[in-house]
Formats: structure tokens, C-alpha cells, sequence
């Protein structure tokens, strides 16, 4: 089974009229990528894969009509969880909503149980530097108690950030080691074999029992892919990552083509390759069973 873990929400619910098209320069290094999508685009990337799973990104309290990430078209009415919940709903038995919630908006108790009980949202993602909260500080710890409890899994967010406000060490898998210890039953992704911290990455997941990696938004840095790919395999670790693309920034497809290409990357530069059933066994990696999703 293919299931892309990592997937973010389309801006439109219908097709992007041409003056609403937002190209984004900042996501992969200069190149343009096609920010803004719709549900049939959506649907459509997913083709190749048999389960996805379906996210936006809580704002901050503090700055509630300032969207993270998406440039939404939605229903004003609709918040990022009901579109994810609205997106689900073209193929249910495909598409998988995940929720996200901020610590610190005093209202978040409320929303989880509107998430987990009337959109049937299965895991949660956070972006603790794009949320600009402390993963350690007592309120994140609340919400991952609740989520201990409750067996939902976190999608988080690791590694680099274009974005100037966004603070570095709040998405560290150093500190989100800190959470693994204190939360040893939590499930927990960390996002984007947290590039350009691929050695910090596999050193906790390799740590801790229920902490995994996705290798979502890597292969169009491609040296840094496979020295990425290369630190997990050389430590007997690539078995705790799972497959994801970061789509709208890249799609499945590319994903899994430039992962099997990975080995003649490594033949044309005279480098080590990682074995291909590996690669295999990352692509068709059960995230479904493995995360614990009902």
C-alpha cells in the first residue's frame, strides 16, 4: 500500500480562476511551484497512491486571519479543518483529514473534540515554528497528553523555514526529542527527514519506538537527498521512514520516480546507493497500520 502522509490543503474548492493563480518561488530553492490548486487537482495528484492524508495548519491566536501557509478561497465560514474534513469527503476511503490546532488559543479543548467528533479527523499536524509556539512549554504539553491518551498521531513539521518569524529551534529534532521522552506512547512523523538535519533526525527516530520520519520535500535537492537517504541507510534506519510528497510543492508521482531513481543519481556520481528494496520498502510502507489509524 502507498500512502502519502504529507499533503497539504487546496486553496479552491472549484477550478483556480486565472487571476486568483499564485506561483511560489521560496518553497524549493527558486524554482516556481503552483501554490494555488483545487480539489480535482488534488484528487488527480493522489492517483498514484492509495491512502493520503489531508492537512492544514492552525494560525496563531494572536493573528487569527493570518493564514500559515495556504492562500484559501474557501467559505469564509470554513476553517482549515473543515476544508481538510470537506476535501476528505471526494473519496473517503482514500483521502484521510488530519486536524491542527494551536496550544495557545484558549479555545483548542473545543475544536479537538469538533475535529475528532463531527469531521473525523484522525491525527493532528503542528508546525510549532510556523505557529510560533514552544513545543515544550506547558500548554503544547497539554495537547500532547490529550493526544497520548487518545492515540492520535502528530504529523510534525521539521527542519528548515523560509519564513523569517518562523524560530529554527522549535522545529529541531533535538527539542522534539525532549517531547518523545515525556510522551513515550505518543506517535509521532517527523516531517522532511527534518532537512537539512538528516543525521539529527535518524538518531531520534532511531531513539524511540513510536517516532518516524517522512521523506516528503528531498529529492529536488538531489545531493542532499541521497547524503539524507545515505545516513539512513549506513545507521539501519530507513525502515522508519514513510512516504510522503509535501504536496502542492511536489506530487506523488515525482516522489516516487526520483526515489527509484536515487541509485542511478548515486551510479552517475560515483557514490554509494541505497538498496533498492530500501527504497521499495519506503514507498509502500503501510502509514495507516504503523500510525495506528482507525
Amino acid at each position: 500500500m502507498i500512502v502519502d502522509v504529507h499533503t497539504h490543503l487546496p486553496t479552491h474548492p472549484d477550478t483556480v480562476p486565472e487571476d486568483e493563480m499564485v506561483v511560489e518561488t521560496t518553497w524549493r530553492s527558486g524554482e516556481s511551484v503552483q501554490h494555488t490548486h483545487s480539489v480535482d487537482d488534488y484528487v488527480r495528484d493522489m492517483a498514484p497512491v492509495d491512502k493520503s492524508f489531508v492537512f492544514g495548519i492552525a494560525p496563531r491566536p494572536w493573528r487569527p486571519d493570518e493564514q500559515v501557509l495556504a492562500a484559501s478561497r474557501w467559505p469564509a465560514e470554513l476553517n482549515h479543518n473543515d476544508v481538510a474534513a470537506e476535501t476528505a469527503r471526494r473519496d473517503p476511503d482514500k483521502i484521510i483529514p488530519f486536524m491542527s490546532l494551536h496550544p495557545l488559543d484558549p479555545n483548542w479543548e473545543d475544536e479537538y473534540d469538533r475535529c475528532v467528533g463531527d469531521l473525523g479527523c484522525k491525527g493532528i499536524k503542528l508546525g510549532p515554528n510556523y505557529q510560533d509556539f514552544d513545543p515544550l512549554s506547558p500548554e503544547a504539553f497539554r495537547l500532547f497528553a490529550r493526544l497520548e491518551a487518545d492515540n492520535i498521531p502528530i504529523m510534525f513539521h521539521q527542519g528548515t523555514s523560509p519564513f523569517i518569524y518562523a524560530p529554527l529551534a522549535y522545529a529541531h529534532p533535538l527539542t522534539t526529542d525532549k517531547v518523545a521522552m515525556a510522551f513515550p506512547n505518543l506517535t509521532m512523523v517527523l516531517a522532511h527527514l527534518a532537512h537539512p538535519w538528516h543525521s539529527e533526525c535518524l538518531t531520534v527516530v532511531r531513539k524511540h519506538p513510536n517516532v518516524w520520519t517522512d521523506v516528503s520535500a528531498q529529492f529536488y535537492r538531489p545531493y542532499s537527498f541521497w547524503q539524507g537517504m545515505q545516513f539512513f541507510h549506513e545507521w539501519g534506519v530507513t525502515e522508519k521512514i514513510l512516504f510522503g510528497s509535501d504536496w502542492p510543492v511536489t506530487t506523488p508521482q515525482d516522489n516516487i520516480d526520483h526515489l527509484r531513481g536515487l541509485s542511478k543519481y548515486a551510479k552517475d556520481h560515483y557514490l554509494p546507493s541505497v538498496p533498492e528494496n530500501e527504497i521499495e520498502g519506503i514507498i509502500n510502507r503501510d502509514a495507516v497500520e504503523i500510525l495506528g489509524i482507525d
